[in-house]
């Protein structure tokens, strides 16, 4: 049985014992406020781009320093931001100041960001059958501020956002503090759900089960270079 039908058959089951999510593009619909930011910067600058190449680009960005607090932005922006090609014939400074710009509308933007469809009745469904958490480089107070709106905090054993866990994702140590939450575990019992490649490896080199879902800023061809177990278009799928 190939591991698409094994992941299938453990969900259908209710087998698994823990199921962890990423939460911006999985859980929280972000892509059309991500675009909206660049957009409205972009255009205001003249700055004529291939939206999809750039939402790709900003948002694996965005995907790795949301967490992080201005000052480090700040001290690592030359390196951080040198991998938008929206933004490569530009200076240093004015990189800077784009990015930043984009960077605080989609902070802005993010506070009124809904959840996707089928969500909430998918997470109440899991719950019954096993422990839910989400870990994730947005902060844990943003994401709890967010699953408080929708009714749905309770519904998770743990939420770990950048300031709660060891180390960022891919690295699986990110996962960690899902797993201290048992004595005894099988790693194969466990699920990664998320949008980007960094979910899909950090969940792989953890042992665990994973789902690919390309309803964040991640294309299907992208997600797929890293094989997950199972990739959906969104997580209303796996109702």
């Amino acid at each position: 049985m190939s591991r698409e039908n094994q992941l299938k058959k453990l969900l259908q089951n209710g087998s698994l014992r823990g199921i962890i999510f990423d939460f911006d593009g999985t859980i929280l619909d972000i892509r059309e406020i991500l675009e909206k930011s660049i957009e409205e910067v972009l255009t205001e600058k003249n700055i004529n781009v291939d939206m999809e190449t750039t939402i790709q680009e900003i948002g694996a960005l965005l995907e790795t320093i949301q967490g992080y607090p201005l000052p480090k932005v700040l001290l690592e922006s030359y390196e951080i931001f040198k991998h938008i090609t929206a933004l490569k014939d530009l200076t240093y400074f004015k990189k800077l100041r784009i990015a930043v710009k984009i960077f605080g509308k989609y902070l802005e933007y993010s506070k009124n960001a809904s959840i996707f469809p089928g969500v909430k009745a998918l997470i109440k469904k899991l719950a019954k059958s096993c422990d839910l958490f989400i870990i994730s480089h947005n902060k844990t107070e943003t994401i709890e501020e967010h699953l408080t709106k929708e009714s749905l905090l309770d519904f998770f054993k743990g939420v770990y956002g950048s300031d709660k866990i060891p180390v960022q994702k891919p690295d699986p140590m990110a996962l960690q503090p899902a797993l201290e939450h048992y004595e005894k575990r099988r790693r194969d019992e466990f699920l990664m759900i998320g949008d980007m490649p960094s979910d899909i490896t950090a969940g792989r080199e953890a042992g665990f089960w994973t789902i690919g879902v390309t309803s964040g800023v991640s294309k299907k061809q992208i997600l797929a270079e890293y094989h997950p177990d199972l990739l959906i278009e969104s997580l209303e799928e796996l109702m």
